[in-house]
């Protein structure tokens, strides 16, 4: 019988992801498009207050499952492994290796979705912009709003393989 600890750190372990991979799919395959179909200046809005929800929820998780992760691999005696060279050519080592290494880019991603991307976006313009300067913000928010979308796309498939990666961890690793 597990103890109840280890059980309590895996069932966080497995929120955190779950949040994570769950609000990116949501946010990329089904708010996103939706925003198309309310006028823009509502859209922009909604865009804003979510994206800021969202940001907050999808940090707590990337911050979360590397803690509840290191805790876990603390609670099984495994924590020192991770200074062995030799650990990660083991199944588990690769696995792990790999997780950690996807976790890393969606941190890189987040960072750069959330603050460089996001706050050009989202631009606040003064109640006397000139056209031009509402034009140029409208068409650079526009490039970021592409790029912000493909980074959100990567976040999807990249958490999701993080999930597939995590299936193979349960049962000992990569079957090599």
């Amino acid at each position: 019988m597990k103890s109840l600890d280890l059980q309590i750190l895996v069932s966080f372990h497995l929120l955190f992801a779950a949040v994570f991979v769950g609000s990116n799919v949501f946010l990329d395959f089904l708010l996103t498009p939706r925003l198309d179909l309310i006028p823009p200046g509502q859209a922009a809005r909604l865009g804003d207050k979510l994206g800021t929800d969202f940001a907050w929820l999808n940090w707590i998780a990337l911050l979360g499952s590397p803690l509840s992760g290191l805790l876990l691999l603390w609670r099984l005696g495994t924590f020192s492994s991770l200074a062995d060279p030799s650990f990660y050519v083991t199944g588990y080592g690769a696995a792990l290796l790999s997780m950690m290494t996807i976790w890393l880019t969606l941190m890189v991603t987040a960072a750069i979705l959330t603050f460089y991307l996001r706050p050009r976006v989202v631009v606040k313009l003064p109640y006397d912009a000139t056209r031009q300067q509402v034009e140029g913000s409208r068409t650079n928010a526009m490039d970021y709003a592409k790029w912000m979308k493909r980074l959100a796309r990567y976040n999807v498939i990249a958490s999701s393989i993080v999930i597939f990666i995590g299936g193979f961890l349960r049962f000992g690793g990569f079957p090599f």
